[in-house]
């Protein structure tokens, strides 16, 4: 890892656990740390140890501070919209539970500087129309075009902010998604947690389904286009924060249904190795994945959060027939590369991507 990585990785490790702020670098380094950390869109917590740092000359500071402050109102506005959304639905019978986001902030030391996206209800299918009726109504009218009668979601953009209303919780291919639906409507339905968040009781999964959603979310981000810090932060922050909630037995069955055990250790080593979380904190720890893990590093640290840093993937055109064969070069590339990682799960992953592009 080069010294900027590892210095952006010590700066990330001192923002998540409260750790001695990094000293003894100059500016350029810390120029490189915060485009690192722009990269895995974790300005929030790295962007307040380098002020912490007392490095950072006038104009980087006031950088720093002003997005910041930004990251800061942006989670405000959400959880005030959050708010909002959850009492709609609410008055209408339909109780939703929050993924990722603001229920995954939660558990950072400083939940407002966790940079943040849109916002994700579960509504279940008894509810999807209803639930996409009803936060349409919050924006004046009803727009058709957000709403999906085949993907997982529908989407509604409320002050800016897009809600999404989540009929499943995540789909996996053929062959593991009956089991999934079955581990999530009991994560959704039962022994799930409230949260304050904006003044509203919200409901979040249960701790157990919870931990297995959150590696799930950041899994499968990274096998499709790529996946940064971020995610793993959240994961990693969830672990620590209920230690002592999970159900390592019943979260070793879910890992072994839907056999992501493997997937699973390897992200562990990063989470402990990378991040510093303790290694008793993390179930099913296992060094044996440490080289495996290293690699993952490695890529997270070039494509960026969601890939964003793959410009040449965004850049490829999906509709031409010429474009359409780069991309399924480029699909079939990233999956040969890691079938030496991760094995079997990802040939079965690969096939049902290549199911998915030729059904459309």
């Amino acid at each position: 890892m080069e010294v900027s990585n590892e210095l952006f990785v010590q700066s990330l490790r001192a923002g998540l656990w409260g750790d001695t702020p990094i000293a003894d670098i100059d500016e350029t380094v810390a120029r490189d740390i915060w485009t690192e950390a722009r990269k895995q869109s974790c300005r929030g917590v790295v962007g307040q140890v380098l002020l912490d740092s007392g490095i950072l000359p006038p104009k980087a500071k006031k950088i720093v501070s002003d997005r910041i402050v930004s990251i800061i109102g942006h989670n405000l506005a959400l959880s005030r919209v959050l708010s909002i959304s959850v009492k709609a639905l609410r008055d209408k019978g339909i109780e939703p539970v929050l993924l990722k986001g603001q229920g995954a902030a939660s558990s950072y030391p400083q939940p407002l500087l966790r940079e943040c996206g849109d916002i994700d209800l579960y509504v279940g299918t008894e509810h999807y129309r209803e639930a996409f009726d009803v936060l349409s109504g919050l924006t004046g009218e009803i727009d058709e075009e957000g709403f999906s009668t085949e993907g997982k979601h529908s989407h509604v953009v409320i002050d800016g902010m897009t809600v999404e209303t989540h009929r499943f919780s995540e789909v996996l291919p053929p062959g593991y998604d009956k089991q999934y639906q079955e581990l999530s409507d009991m994560g959704m339905s039962s022994g799930g947690e409230v949260l304050d968040i904006g003044g509203t009781d919200v409901r979040i999964p249960e701790p157990t389904f919870n931990a297995f959603y959150l590696f799930n979310h950041l899994w499968r981000h990274f096998f499709t286009e790529g996946v940064g810090f971020r995610q793993v932060c959240d994961w990693t922050m969830f672990l620590h924060a209920r230690k002592d909630r999970i159900d390592k037995d019943r979260l070793g069955h879910i890992l072994k249904t839907l056999d992501l055990t493997a997937p699973w250790k390897v992200f562990g080593n990063i989470a402990v190795g990378v991040l510093g979380l303790p290694a008793d904190e993390m179930p099913f720890y296992s060094q044996e994945y440490l080289d495996k893990s290293r690699k993952i590093v490695r890529m997270m640290l070039k494509e960026g959060n969601f890939g964003h840093e793959r410009r040449e993937w965004y850049a490829l055109d999906r509709n031409s027939v010429f474009g359409l064969s780069k991309v399924m070069a480029s699909i079939t590339g990233r999956y040969l590369g890691l079938y030496p990682v991760f094995g079997r799960v990802i040939l079965v992953e690969y096939i049902d991507r290549i199911r998915r592009r030729l059904s459309r």
